[in-house]
């Protein structure tokens, strides 16, 4: 299956495999995807709208985003190669930032 390149570039190298196939997504996207939900559920059930404010949100989102920008980032620029397990948690860590933020903004937008 293959999804258009603005979804996810889908490098098989940076794909997990099943039965020796690559996924559809890459690593790091598998890991913004998923977490993005739960990052805005769990930023709902505990209604971190109220709990942060702009400032708070944009310095959580910098520490959140800077592993997979540093990974990324080396990585592009040849001064190492990283790994699925290392995409992968980087993008997870970067998705809950992002549903988050996309949360927080919702609540502000709708609520104040």
């Amino acid at each position: 299956m293959h999804l258009p390149r603005v979804v996810c570039h889908q490098l098989p190298e940076r794909c997990f495999r099943v039965n020796g196939r690559p996924m559809f997504l890459c690593a790091r996207c598998l890991g913004l995807y998923l977490s993005m939900p739960i990052g805005f559920f769990l930023s709902f059930i505990f209604n971190l709208g109220l709990m942060f404010n702009k400032n708070q949100i944009l310095l959580v989102g910098f520490i959140m985003c800077l592993p997979m920008a540093v990974d990324g980032t080396t990585q592009l620029l040849k001064f190492r190669e990283s790994n699925n397990r290392l995409r992968l948690f980087t993008g997870i860590l970067a998705g809950l930032f992002c549903g988050t933020a996309i949360h927080y903004i919702l609540f502000k937008i709708y609520f104040n």
